[in-house]
């Protein structure tokens, strides 16, 4: 129960506030010997609750921090001994009635149990879509409006795990970035083509840059439309599938630091928006169609509220992509595939990617460092206006404004060899492969599918590769069956097999 965390004699004496005052005077003898008189800062943002960052302190006067130590200490009780970092995860762990409960005991309790990311993940994790959106996780979780919502202030405390989200939602990312669009560096501008290239020119010069192309025709409907037709259908938004209407409620009224974003794979099953447009003539050609139906889903229907978006990834399974602005603005920034961007680390095969939480903090944190980066190049992609993404080029991208587009993953020609390198040595991390069924297959012992290998009979059989193309990918698979047996021969393989669709992912290919 919650009361079993609560001090059980005067908090006065208790060891939190011990612990407090000690390491309150500690740091304010320190800090006293080159200014005793120094009064608080205001911050940039003003928190709805009154709190401040942690750094704030540091400007504050003794009688300020000390007061700050005791509030702590009288308001948290045995757990004021513990990070703000750990208070929260300890949290995590809390149903909803509890951390209601917990909430109500204090006013600083009050602040962490009223983190919307807690009530996030209780209200995904209960899956059931709501009804209406109130305006924050909690609100809508409980079922309350905002009048009927307990208010109160915590002036006087400071703590950058509370601050810190408030901060990241309420920057405003366009501002800084229309900014930037103005102060940028040509050089390092991702190109803008006025026309389309033929396909010639696109194999031979663009597939493996960036570019944005400034004019198609795309269709004319907006956010409106689409509630208007269909507003009643759910789609998904990440870790939920909620109705259209209130998806759009929560892109008019939401504080999160990264907003829910719509990426819905089955718009054209539900809709009729996938007939209401023409993939450009430069991106039509797709050698991932000779999967039928094995294929993993390739197209998507994306809509966000300004500051929503994606942090830095590469496409699954090394394909390409193209991005169309229906309505609205996206601001993007991309590196090469052998220029890690800063603020993100990997695992050597780049099976896990580790970056900042939100789009908001790498930009504060990183975005200055990220411009002078080699490789770095960003642009601002309107509506009418398609970006493409290169196989294996690392991309961020954020919504500057309400904004709605169409996405297709594709393989083109110049390509196909980087796919089948990928299905060789990163085998363990292809993904959304629908699986090949026959009659004996029996449905809870599914052998693993070989991907590898059906890809390259499935492009033989099409006859649409050029005879050049075909030449690359017999001198490599024979290469790679060479390399097997060297290594048999050598006595360092198991088993004698010429499937280099097996083999694991240390040959240099």
């Amino acid at each position: 129960m919650v009361e079993s965390v609560l001090p059980k004699r005067p908090i006065l004496e208790s060891t939190a506030y011990q612990s407090a005052v000690h390491t309150a005077t500690a740091i304010s003898n320190k800090r006293s010997k080159t200014s005793s008189s120094r009064t608080a800062t205001s911050v940039h943002k003003i928190h709805p609750l009154g709190i401040r960052p942690l750094g704030n302190l540091i400007l504050c006067d003794n009688d300020a921090y000390f007061r700050s130590a005791k509030m702590r200490a009288k308001f948290l009780g045995y757990f004021a001994i513990l990070p703000d970092e750990l208070i929260s995860l300890v949290l995590e762990t809390l149903e909803a009635r509890d951390l209601r409960k917990l909430g109500y005991s204090s006013r600083i309790f009050g602040a962490f149990a009223s983190q919307d990311d807690l009530w996030k993940q209780l209200f995904t994790s209960r899956a059931r879509p709501p009804q209406k959106w109130r305006g924050t996780w909690r609100r809508t979780y409980l079922e309350i409006d905002e009048a009927n919502e307990a208010r109160f202030q915590c002036e006087g405390f400071f703590s950058d795990t509370l601050y810190r989200p408030f901060f990241c939602a309420s920057m405003n990312l366009t501002e800084y970035l229309q900014a930037l669009r103005m102060s940028g560096s040509e050089s390092t501008r991702i190109a803008r083509l006025s026309h389309c290239p033929s396909k010639e020119e696109f194999e031979t010069h663009w597939a493996f840059k960036p570019f944005i192309l400034e004019n198609h025709a795309w269709p004319k409907w907006t956010i409106q439309d689409l509630e208007r037709d269909y507003g009643t259908l759910r789609f998904i938004q990440e870790c939920v599938q909620w109705r259209l209407g209130v998806y759009i409620e929560y892109m008019q009224h939401n504080t999160d630091e990264s907003p829910l974003y719509l990426f819905d794979r089955e718009f054209g099953d539900k809709t009729e928006l996938a007939a209401g447009y023409e993939v450009p003539d430069i991106f039509a050609t797709d050698y991932f169609k000779v999967l039928e139906s094995i294929r993993p889903d390739y197209r998507w229907l994306i809509i966000g509220p300004e500051r929503s978006g994606s942090t830095f990834h590469k496409d699954p399974n090394a394909t390409s992509a193209w991005n169309a602005v229906i309505e609205g603005e996206k601001y993007w920034v991309m590196f090469p595939p052998d220029v890690l961007p800063p603020g993100v680390f990997t695992s050597d095969d780049e099976s896990e990617v580790t970056s900042p939480l939100s789009i908001a903090e790498w930009i504060l944190g990183f975005h200055k460092a990220a411009m002078l980066t080699p490789g770095y190049v960003d642009g601002f992609c309107n509506a009418g206006e398609v970006l493409y993404v290169p196989s294996g080029w690392w991309h961020l991208v954020v919504n500057m404004t309400t904004t709605a587009a169409i996405t297709q993953n594709f393989v083109p020609l110049p390509h196909v060899m980087s796919v089948l390198k990928f299905f060789h040595g990163k085998r363990d991390q292809i993904s959304g492969f629908r699986r090949l069924r026959s009659q004996e297959d029996d449905e809870n012992e599914m052998p693993e599918m070989d991907v590898l290998s059906i890809f390259i009979q499935r492009l033989r059989d099409s006859n649409n590769l050029p005879e050049g193309t075909i030449q690359k990918i017999d001198e490599w698979t024979k290469s790679l069956a060479e390399s097997k047996w060297t290594r048999l021969a050598d006595g360092k393989g198991s088993s004698f097999s010429f499937d280099f669709a097996e083999d694991s992912a240390d040959e240099d290919s």
